[in-house]
């Protein structure tokens, strides 16, 4: 299983050491997440259902920037994916499920942001967090694909994840 800090520390550390700043960086992150819960709440109840159709308008409508630099597009699958398992490390916990050259699969076991905002009672808040994942792949390199069928914020045991290069699958990465 892949996403535990020896995998970016330049020396390991103890699971005990691990497991201690795991605990600190979700308490941290519970922290900051229950203040976008309130806020959230606040305007609910202040401005009614609508506040939180606002909030779902705004973060699925938003588009990253296009990349300027695009590579080849099975080596811009390759970085991106590689991006991805960096800046996962500590909150994901994942398995690599398939490793071709034009697909990278993974299960993601673990999100703290999906427990965390289990735990705080907004799952669809959480999905915020998830909404931004195909806008990224598109904007890193417009020939990659995404596909999810599984979302562990709403329940499921895993998250799916498949990467692709589109010209290559015609079947979106199956």
């Amino acid at each position: 299983m892949l996403g535990g800090l020896n995998d970016i520390l330049p020396e390991p550390i103890s699971e005990e050491s691990e497991k201690i700043l795991l605990e600190l960086l979700k308490r941290k992150m519970k922290s900051a997440s229950r203040v976008s819960v309130e806020l959230l709440r606040a305007m609910e109840a202040r401005f009614g259902p609508e506040a939180r159709e606002v909030a779902r308008d705004m973060v699925f409508g938003q588009r990253p920037e296009q990349r300027r630099q695009v590579g080849p597009p099975e080596e811009d699958l390759r970085e991106f994916t590689a991006d991805l398992e960096k800046n996962c490390v500590g909150t994901h916990r994942w398995e690599r499920v398939i490793d071709e050259p034009g697909r990278v699969g993974y299960f993601f076991t673990q999100c703290l942001w999906a427990e965390i905002y289990r735990e705080l009672g907004e799952p669809d808040l959480g999905l915020y967090f998830c909404a931004g994942d195909e806008p990224s792949v598109n904007a890193y390199n417009s020939k990659l694909g995404f596909l999810r069928t599984k979302v562990k914020m709403t329940g499921d045991e895993v998250c799916d994840h498949i990467f692709y290069v589109k010209d290559q699958d015609q079947d979106n990465g199956r």
